[in-house]
């Protein structure tokens, strides 16, 4: 045997062992995460049209923008405490094209009252009662399995993770070891009349081929969200060795500290973060205590996060504090890793193309969910054949 022939077999056994680990990895990673996937990806899926949902749903939360001005925060703020004399109101979020929400408690277990952003009127007022609500519980599902936090959200974390790994081995499995016309057809399109084993594995192999590229940035960025340590790999990749900078944690100077006047200076950070900004919505934190400052989060697209602007004031003062952090700054003067940081958002849910990149997405997302009980099924015809 000449010496090429000794390299193409070594190559060949080479390319044997990564195939064999591959499938290896393939069925044991898909098998051990594969609910936790199905349950990722169908939630997931239902949140991404949650806006439009809810739109359908209740019409009378539908407030499009106007010629007037819109009633600032303070002044949504006096009509809460006036409303609710006993409660505290803890945000005041402004949806594009929506009523305002003037919130009582955490953002997503609290109370909601909706308000016409122009006249003030109550649309809806809050039950201060527990009441199932299905996006609640979708978004649970999605984070934590409905699980403690503390639990569930590893479990969500890395399952995806491992999806990732079954997606990179999948795409070995499909590669195929000749490109020839038949293997070609059989690699890119689904024999519909096939019977259900092959047709199973067809739905399996070519929908997973299709849907990888944007299956791999939903779970990309939704680990970045979850691991702290893919999150300093992704910075620290993107911006060429930096490392990210750690969150700065606000407060507030008691020194001057008054209740009282707590509308008043919401009013000053209101006017001084607004003054150059076309906006199409906002999300305002109330001090729930303080030292807590006033954060405002300034939307400047139709349900669009990347281009976000915020702003944090000292809540006793009404000064501006300094702050740091990628998301503080404007996109636009962002370097390349804190442009990947602010699109993060955007890319895992698809919004960065509008309401066509969610519906591409929401598409890909069941077929996300289907490819472990595909794959479940090939693995179980092979094993009911032996």
């Amino acid at each position: 045997m000449n010496t090429r022939q000794n390299k193409v077999k070594k190559k060949g056994n080479q390319r044997s062992l990564f195939y064999r680990i591959s499938a290896w990895l393939h069925l044991w990673l898909g098998l051990f995460s594969g609910i936790i996937i199905v349950i990722i990806a169908i939630t997931g899926g239902i949140l991404s049209f949650k806006d439009e949902i809810t739109d359908l749903l209740h019409p009378e939360f539908v407030v499009k923008d106007q010629n007037t001005p819109i009633k600032t925060p303070s002044e949504l703020y006096l009509l809460a405490k006036q409303t609710y004399p006993d409660q505290q109101a803890t945000f005041i979020w402004r949806p594009t094209g929506q009523a305002a929400v003037i919130g009582f408690g955490e953002r997503n277990s609290g109370y909601l009252m909706y308000v016409n952003p122009y006249t003030s009127e109550i649309i809806k007022r809050p039950s201060f009662q527990k009441e199932f609500d299905f996006f609640s519980w979708s978004l649970r599902g999605h984070r934590t399995l409905w699980l403690p936090r503390e639990i569930g959200r590893p479990i969500i974390n890395y399952s995806t993770l491992i999806f990732a790994i079954t997606l990179f081995t999948g795409l070995v499995l499909w590669w195929p070891k000749k490109w020839t016309k038949a293997i070609k057809k059989q690699s890119f399109t689904i024999k519909w009349g096939a019977k259900t084993k092959r047709l199973n594995y067809d739905l399996h192999n070519v929908l997973g081929f299709y849907s990888l590229i944007i299956l791999l940035l939903i779970s990309i960025t939704g680990m970045y969200y979850g691991l702290p340590w893919f999150n300093k790999f992704l910075y620290w990749s993107t911006s060429m060795g930096k490392s990210i900078e750690k969150s700065q944690e606000l407060k507030s100077d008691t020194t001057n500290y008054n209740p009282a006047k707590l509308p008043d200076m919401m009013q000053i950070s209101w006017e001084d973060a607004t003054k150059d900004s076309n906006l199409k919505g906002y999300y305002f934190t109330i001090p729930k205590d303080s030292v807590s400052p006033i954060s405002i989060f300034m939307y400047k697209s139709h349900r669009k996060f990347y281009d976000m602007k915020m702003a944090s004031y000292d809540r006793n003062s009404g000064k501006k504090l300094v702050d740091e952090s990628v998301y503080a700054k404007e996109f636009k003067d962002a370097d390349f890793a804190g442009k990947v940081v602010k699109l993060n958002y955007d890319l895992h849910i698809g919004s960065f193309a509008g309401l066509f990149g969610r519906t591409i997405y929401f598409l890909v997302t069941l077929i996300g969910a289907s490819l472990p009980i595909t794959g479940f099924l090939v693995w179980w015809f092979k094993k009911k054949k032996k």
